[in-house]
Parts: C-alpha cells; structure tokens; sequence
C-alpha cells in the first residue's frame, strides 16, 4: 500500500522534493515505485541553514516506495562545509516503513544517515516518526549525535501544500531544531514557495527565514544567523528533470 508521498521531502531536505510530493497527492494507490531527479539549486538549504556555502549545487536522487509500505532512497548532493575549501559529495539515504490508518491518515516511522565525504566526522544518523494527510504532514527527528558534534538533537517539523491551478502549486514548511546540549545550536526556520512542473521538468521558487533562539550565534556550519528576533531570509530557485 502506498502512503502520500509528502513524508519523503523533509527526509530529502531539497527543494524539488515539495513539489514532487504536491504532483503525488492525486495519483492513485499503485504497486512498487521507483523514481529520481536530477537538478540544480540557487542555494541547498537544510533546517534553515546552507550545506552549499551560498551557492549553487546540483542534486542526484532516488527514491523506492514498495507496496506493502517499505521505502528507501537517497540522494547526492554537490556541498561546501564551512570547514571546507572546495565542493564534495554530501550523501543522505533513508529507509522506513509507513501505512494508512482507516481514518485516510498515514504513519511512518524510519532511520535517514547523512554523510560527509571529506569531513566524516560529521557523519551521524536520525529516527523518525511521522503523521501526514492528503494535504498536511508533521515529523519529529531524534539524533544522539548531532553533525558529530556530541549533542542530542530534536527537531520537529510541519509541512502544508495546496494547489492553485492545474500545474501551481503553493507549499509551506515550519521547522524548530532543539539541541539539548547546547542551546547556541537550537533555532527556527521556515519557507514558503510556489512550484510547478511540465512534462517531467520541476521548478520552484522560495523564501526560506531562520532565527537562532540564542542572543546571536554562528552555528555548527559556520554561519551567523543572528538572534534575538533577528530573521535571516533569502530566495532559493530550483529546477530538475524527474525519471
């Protein structure tokens, strides 16, 4: 049985992963599937912050949804640390299990590893729990080593879409990431966009905004997100060919 395909794009936390999701929510229940994308980013955000140093990156992913509700997939992305002079390969992958409830909700539950090429110290590895409907999806993580950096991390999720024309889409996402360990780390983020798609081609724009809790920081990834009440924002574009 396959579930609303929106619980995969916080585990792909790409762009295009939004309005693949959004295109799903009217396809019939099928058999196994597998797909990709390939494309380019503006700027790769994760939890409000970049993995790609300001700058472009280019995205490779698949994804497996299995019929009796098992799903995998991964992703490769070309990213630049704070800690790194060059671009290198950033690799996430993911595997879990969800079902539809009677009441048309659906649950999931899974592990997601992302990791570093060239600074595998901060490698480290997630469990989830999630809730979605046709049109809304909420999701908590749970890592005991955040980015390799010893801190117990939380972070909780919600994310919303809804069609404005035949091929428009708008979409929203709110995230809140706590660190139990180090408040410095902990902040909230949010995005709201539009995307479209035409013959297998993706494309969206969005305004992504992040706030440290702390007075001011300069998180793990080497950038200053302020504080305070201070918002930083910025607009991502993003583009892709589906296979």
């Amino acid at each position: 049985m396959r579930v609303p395909t929106q619980f995969r794009q916080s585990i792909r936390p790409l762009a295009l992963s939004v309005l693949a999701s959004l295109l799903a929510l009217d396809a019939p229940d099928a058999q196994a599937q597998l797909s990709g994308s390939a494309g380019l980013l503006s700027n790769y955000l994760y939890r409000g912050v970049t993995l790609s140093d300001d700058k472009p990156a280019a995205r490779l992913a698949l994804n497996y949804d299995g019929a009796e509700g098992w799903f995998a997939g991964g992703q490769v992305v070309t990213g630049q640390l704070a800690v790194e002079t060059h671009r290198s390969a950033q690799w996430t992958g993911y595997a879990g299990y969800a079902q539809r409830l009677p009441s048309g909700l659906a649950w999931e539950t899974g592990v997601t590893s992302y990791t570093f090429s060239h600074t595998p110290g901060w490698n480290y590895r997630e469990v989830f729990v999630g809730l979605a409907g046709e049109t809304l999806s909420a999701r908590l993580h749970y890592s005991p080593d955040y980015m390799g950096m010893g801190e117990r991390s939380l972070y909780a999720e919600v994310n919303g879409g809804w069609k404005l024309a035949p091929r428009l889409q708008a979409f929203w996402h709110a995230g809140s990431y706590h660190s139990f360990d180090n408040a410095q780390s902990s902040r909230h983020e949010a995005r709201l966009g539009l995307a479209t798609g035409y013959q297998g081609w993706q494309a969206q724009v969005s305004l992504d905004l992040t706030r440290a809790r702390a007075a001011s920081s300069t998180d793990l990834y080497g950038v200053s997100t302020g504080g305070g009440g201070t918002w930083r924002h910025q607009v991502v574009l993003a583009v892709a060919r589906a296979f």
